[in-house]
């Protein structure tokens, strides 16, 4: 097991700011993309993501 440092990465938002999207770590487009083999496929986490932000309210 090992752990990634990122420059693109906002720490207080786990923001990608390359990407302008959530930091989800081998996502397409990401520099650590192919060059680390992740337990949960970037994809499904993707997934995971999206489908916990429907769930939480909409601010007003």
């Amino acid at each position: 097991m090992s752990s990634f440092s990122c420059p693109h990465l906002n720490t207080e938002t786990t923001y990608c700011n390359k990407l302008n999207v959530d930091c989800i770590p081998g996502r397409k487009g990401c520099v650590l993309a192919g060059k680390y083999q992740f337990a949960v496929p970037a994809e499904e986490r993707i997934k995971k993501n999206e489908f916990s932000k429907k769930d939480k309210p909409k601010k007003r």
